[in-house]
């Protein structure tokens, strides 16, 4: 291993090319050149410091060049990179550490160069006594700097606990206040143009209820979604109103109270439910969103080739009811050539006006 650093030397990087490395060392070999010397006035001192020098850098080139200084070159660069590494994560340290800690730091480093101060002025003064007054407070000096530091690091690591306990905490609380302002969508493929929506689309479909924060277009089929409102009284609005929908179920992802929900104390049959308790009140509302879904999962599953007539069964006011597609719209010469879409698009802009 070099005994000094022979990126120094040669003034360049660690991550300097093969014909860097080069050009560095002819560079610097034809300035300290012993012959380039020959005919100056220089003392002895500056031409062994010369030499030596020129003995530096040919050791540099050696050891980042030659085939069989491969294996100790590549440890070198690997604690060369991990000293950076160390070196940065202090100046990080330093950066963030607040003003309680800094001062603490220089109280120790100033109370060090004290000890070492007053240790050598001692060590002056009475010669006799020199070596055993210097190895005294040296050997004192190191335990109290050893006993300091760990006192420093046990605070260092009882904050980053505290601190990791507390982050892990807010990031909890979060997800809480999340999962109280999001809901759940799932609709029917077969029932929506195109086979499914984007994130653009239903937050254009969302915006109705509230300020809308994030939509998560989520499941295996493509046909789900997880939509973030601003504020938790939007979820409510947005499960009431596609409570009934045939296309598209919302459902509530956060804990809610069964006011919350929306659900109406009779049933599609016309049973009466206001005697019933919380307890059966809540069973009955999740079965009843429970078989929404299953129906437009069964919707799909049993869908066809899409050419044909689809047939789907859907509860409504006690009886069943068949839909198909295309439907029956009225016989108009003017409705002559167009797709079942363009008539399904005219004829909702007549009902709609908006």
């Amino acid at each position: 291993m070099p005994v000094k650093d022979p990126y120094h030397v040669l003034g360049i990087t660690p991550t300097a090319s093969e014909s860097e490395i080069k050009k560095a060392y002819r560079q610097l070999a034809l300035q300290y050149h012993p012959d380039k010397q020959s005919g100056t006035t220089l003392t002895i001192s500056q031409r062994r410091e010369i030499d030596s020098r020129f003995q530096e850098i040919g050791d540099a080139r050696s050891f980042l060049l030659d085939a069989e200084n491969a294996e100790f070159r590549r440890k070198y660069d690997t604690n060369l990179a991990s000293e950076r590494l160390r070196q940065a994560n202090e100046e990080r340290r330093e950066r963030t550490m607040d003003t309680r800690r800094k001062r603490m730091r220089e109280e120790l480093i100033s109370r060090e160069r004290e000890h070492l101060a007053r240790a050598k002025s001692n060590a002056v003064s009475d010669n006799s006594n020199s070596g055993t007054a210097d190895r005294f407070d040296v050997d004192r000096l190191r335990r109290e700097g050893e006993r300091l530091r760990a006192e420093y690091s046990m605070r260092e690591a009882d904050a980053d606990v505290s601190r990791r306990k507390r982050e892990a905490l807010e990031r909890a609380t979060h997800a809480l206040n999340m999962e109280e302002r999001q809901v759940r969508l799932k609709w029917s493929r077969k029932k929506v143009v195109g086979g499914s929506h984007t994130a653009l689309s239903i937050t254009k479909i969302m915006i109705d209820f509230g300020e809308v924060e994030s939509v998560e277009l989520i499941g295996s089929k493509g046909n789900q979604a997880l939509v973030t409102f601003a504020d938790g009284s939007s979820c409510v609005k947005c499960v009431d109103a596609f409570r009934t929908s045939e296309t598209m179920r919302a459902t509530f992802v956060g804990r809610r109270k069964m006011d919350d929900y929306g659900m109406q104390s009779v049933d599609a049959n016309g049973q009466d439910y206001m005697g019933e308790d919380d307890r059966e009140s809540s069973l009955r509302r999740a079965a009843e969103r429970e078989r929404l879904i299953r129906e437009i999962e069964l919707e799909e599953e049993a869908g066809g080739d899409g050419g044909g007539t689809s047939t789907s069964n859907k509860i409504s006011n006690g009886r069943q009811q068949q839909s198909s597609f295309p439907p029956e719209f009225p016989s108009d010469p003017e409705n002559e050539g167009l797709t079942p879409f363009q008539l399904l698009e005219k004829y909702e802009k007549i009902i709609l006006q908006s």
